[in-house]
């Protein structure tokens, strides 16, 4: 493990032109070198920042990702080199992930091959999201593909008794896991605003405002307000579920405060679209309390997860958390015009600019211990992406801009 050096002059985060720079700084680590010219992206990287020779998987959630990632910076910067490389990104889900008999999509690919061709709900949401980030940065070639994937959900996913979507399908989507989870489901909402920004066809934001329901205020009223990750098929909360494993990269056990505040972000995204006052109102009950319970007063920052009991089980710090932290702040701070979530937001970008941001290499670490020091890079399926960094930037770019 390494300390991290925290004399690092700090910029004024609250300027767009610092979060365009930042974006740009942080894309300057994927692009040009995660780009495979047989397809799709490179996602796995050595400590020295170069591409992994030794691992060539390709997972849907990065290959989408990463997509999303250049759409949203060509849409910001109308760079067509950024575009460009978002529809090598489409090309790649289209041809390499998509399996053409069923319309599905595999989950993991090994040297082109498929090597899980389950089918994950989690998955096909960041493939909604691609399509509809792409369309909307100019490819508008790939309208058609934002509906097939709205409809594909609907046919295989959807529960209409539930108003849920259903977890995983096996490869000829025969088969469903009795597995069900709200971390699938927030995605689902989060790629539907998205589809909704990109065509302004309002049964995607309908849908998201159900999901969010759902899961923010229904299912939330078995924990008292919490969201919990995991439930059995009858969507009763699963208190059992991979329980110890609280460093789960998918399914930790565990309150995760971190979707507290992404969700937090969603509710006041889809209140920027349709206001109603039950958003504003759970988007601050759930950021407050993910701070209350979660926060590291000592060493910065947001620990990954909680019991039920309320003590901290897992207290490293993850990227992804911090960043949708700082977001959410953003959205709290003006939605609701509380100058202390300008405050929060300040103190979470500070920690993140002195600890989780890897200066010489432009990107963020993906975790750290309690303490901020580094970890080696796990070994689990999903590549590098940054994507919760880039995309929280945009999102405040947008919010400043309005």
């Amino acid at each position: 493990m390494q300390t991290l050096n925290k004399d690092i002059s700090q910029p004024n985060f609250r300027s767009k032109a610092f979060l365009a720079d930042h974006v740009r700084s942080i894309l300057s680590f994927y692009y040009p070198q995660c780009i495979d010219a047989s397809g799709g992206y490179f996602q796995h990287f050595n400590m020295d920042g170069k591409v992994s020779s030794s691992n060539s998987q390709k997972h849907l959630v990065s290959s989408s990702r990463l997509t999303i990632n250049f759409a949203v910076a060509a849409k910001q910067f109308s760079d067509p080199d950024f575009l460009e490389a978002a529809r090598h990104g489409v090309a790649f889900l289209r041809n390499g992930h998509r399996n053409g008999k069923t319309g599905g999509y595999a989950w993991i690919l090994e040297e082109g091959q498929v090597s899980d061709g389950d089918n994950h709900c989690y998955g096909v949401a960041f493939v909604l999201m691609a399509y509809a980030r792409t369309y909307g940065a100019g490819a508008t070639e790939i309208y058609d593909y934002i509906e097939e994937t709205f409809q594909f959900m609907e046919r295989h996913f959807w529960r209409e008794q539930d108003q849920l979507y259903v977890e995983v399908m096996d490869e000829g989507l025969k088969a469903v896991s009795p597995y069900r989870g709200q971390n699938s489901n927030m995605h689902c909402c989060e790629a539907l605003i998205s589809a909704y920004e990109a065509t302004g066809r309002k049964h995607y934001l309908g849908r998201a405002i159900t999901l969010a329901k759902r899961i923010t205020v229904e299912l939330a009223a078995q924990c008292d307000g919490k969201i919990w990750e995991h439930y059995n098929d009858h969507w009763l909360v699963d208190f059992v579920y991979n329980a110890g494993d609280t460093e789960n990269k998918l399914r930790p056990w565990g309150y995760q405060p971190g979707h507290f505040t992404e969700w937090a972000k969603l509710l006041l995204l889809i209140n920027k679209h349709s206001p109603h006052d039950w958003l504003g109102v759970r988007a601050k009950a759930l950021f407050d309390k993910a701070l209350e319970v979660s926060f590291d007063r000592d060493y910065g920052g947001l620990y990954y997860g909680f019991s039920p009991s309320g003590e901290i089980c897992s207290n490293g710090k993850y990227s992804w958390v911090q960043a949708e932290t700082i977001v959410a702040a953003a959205l709290l701070a003006t939605q609701q015009e509380n100058h202390v979530y300008w405050c929060i937001y300040h103190q979470f970008w500070q920690y993140a600019w002195t600890y989780m941001i890897d200066h010489e290499q432009k990107c963020w670490h993906r975790n750290l211990t309690h303490d901020n020091k580094t970890i080696a890079p796990s070994l689990v399926a999903m590549g590098r992406t940054d994507y919760h960094s880039i995309c929280s930037c945009i999102e405040i770019i947008n919010l400043l801009s309005e």
